[in-house]
């Protein structure tokens, strides 16, 4: 599905019960603005309900007996994706975005594969998928962290597979907005990912029927990105890239988002 609302954006939400008392502030916040981007590049500022009409389907990775990627037992993948997918919850809800979290706790999904002759592993990936298809939603973002033998490599790769013009450019959006997290405190030596990729290897990419990412939002094994991702603030930093990556996309037009230059 194609969205086209404007063209790219900055969003402030204020909850529709504040309009009366706020829209003096939205006026100067406007004036202020404008006059602190430079000429020629579009703000627009939007309060109340901008993704109303929008569902989106939100996968917080792995639960239960599956972990996910770890480090020591302190920090786990299944809880630290669970916890950006609360909070991106909250900023689709109060943006006005209907939002289907395929779990709110930790547990796995295979109950909801009928197939039980598969392993529990694969009946939890098929099961995220149907919760996905039957959710009606425009767009599915999966949450997950990465992990690799080189602990030198850092930052957030947003997958989307092949043949649908429209998951490249939800994937972009969403690689955009979340390379700045890891780009200012890079050092010498680092591969910092920056680009979206396509790849073909993902169930959830491949069987979903609407535009869909799986974000790796960070890698355990570095142990810069482990610094960031103890923080409970950075932790809602990766959920605001996200949403804005999200918010881009629906306002968006597809010659607007490009893949960032090579690492």
């Amino acid at each position: 599905m194609t969205f086209f609302r404007s063209r790219k954006i900055n969003v402030i939400v204020f909850p529709p019960f504040t309009w009366p008392l706020l829209a003096l502030l939205v006026l100067c916040a406007l004036a202020v603005a404008l006059g602190f981007f430079p000429a020629g590049t579009p703000v627009w500022l939007y309060y109340g309900s901008p993704l109303k009409g929008i569902t989106v389907a939100l996968d917080p990775g792995h639960g239960g007996i599956d972990s996910g990627a770890h480090f020591e037992s302190s920090m786990l993948e299944k809880d630290i994706v669970l916890e950006i997918g609360l909070e991106l919850r909250r900023l689709l809800e109060q943006a006005g975005a209907r939002v289907m979290l395929t779990r709110e706790k930790d547990e796995d999904l295979s109950r909801h594969c009928p197939d039980l002759s598969l392993p529990r592993h694969r009946r939890d990936v098929r099961g995220r998928v149907i919760l996905i298809n039957n959710s009606g939603a425009n767009l599915a973002v999966s949450l997950h962290l990465n992990s690799i033998y080189d602990s030198s490599v850092r930052g957030a790769i947003a997958f989307y597979a092949g043949g649908n013009p429209e998951n490249k450019r939800l994937a972009e959006a969403i690689q955009k907005n979340m390379n700045p997290l890891f780009l200012a405190d890079a050092k010498e030596g680092q591969l910092v990912h920056q680009q979206a990729q396509e790849s073909n290897a993902f169930y959830i990419l491949n069987e979903t029927k609407m535009p869909a990412v799986l974000l790796e939002a960070a890698f355990m094994t570095s142990p810069d990105d482990r610094a960031l991702l103890k923080s409970e603030s950075f932790r809602k930093k990766i959920a605001r890239a996200v949403f804005m990556g999200i918010v881009e996309y629906v306002f968006g037009k597809p010659d607007e988002v490009t893949e960032t230059p090579g690492n």
